[in-house]
């Protein structure tokens, strides 16, 4: 195993627009798959969701804002090696100005379901929010069997 560099950490991901949010929900975490964008210049992760201001994840946050965010690959050229990024810090809300950033970085690399009816509701009746992710802490690390052990 060895630690990823930032500009590693930035490459994962650009390359991936998908991760696992996890919430903590009364004294249960809660984790779930989120579509985010991506922008490295200030470190920002616009995430767009849908169901409303009383949902679970909604709800969850609104008691406790920090948050986990996990984005993960198998090397598309090696499916021995392993990355992933986790980053730590406070979920808030996108204020009105600063959507239009947003959606471009959404718009840059998020990973969208193809049929947004997935969740029962039509798509007209859902509530969109924006949500940014102000980082605290933010880890990488390669997986291999050929490391053998932890480089540092």
């Amino acid at each position: 195993m060895r630690r990823l560099d930032d500009t590693e950490i930035d490459e994962v991901l650009i390359r991936n627009g998908i991760g696992v949010l996890a919430l903590i929900d009364g004294t249960q975490p809660y984790a779930i798959p989120i579509s985010f964008g991506y922008d490295a210049e200030e470190m920002v992760f616009p995430m767009q969701w849908g169901g409303g201001y009383s949902s679970r994840k909604s709800e969850a946050i609104e008691s406790n804002p920090n948050v986990c965010l996990t984005v993960y690959e198998q090397d598309a050229d090696d499916p021995a090696i392993w990355r992933s990024v986790i980053m730590t810090g406070e979920i808030y809300e996108i204020e009105d100005a600063d959507t239009e950033q947003a959606y471009a970085s959404l718009a840059a690399n998020a990973e969208f379901p193809p049929d947004l009816g997935v969740w029962g509701i039509p798509f007209e009746d859902v509530e969109f929010r924006l949500f940014g992710l102000a980082t605290d802490n933010c880890t990488g690390r390669e997986f291999a069997t050929e490391y053998g052990g932890w480089d540092g």
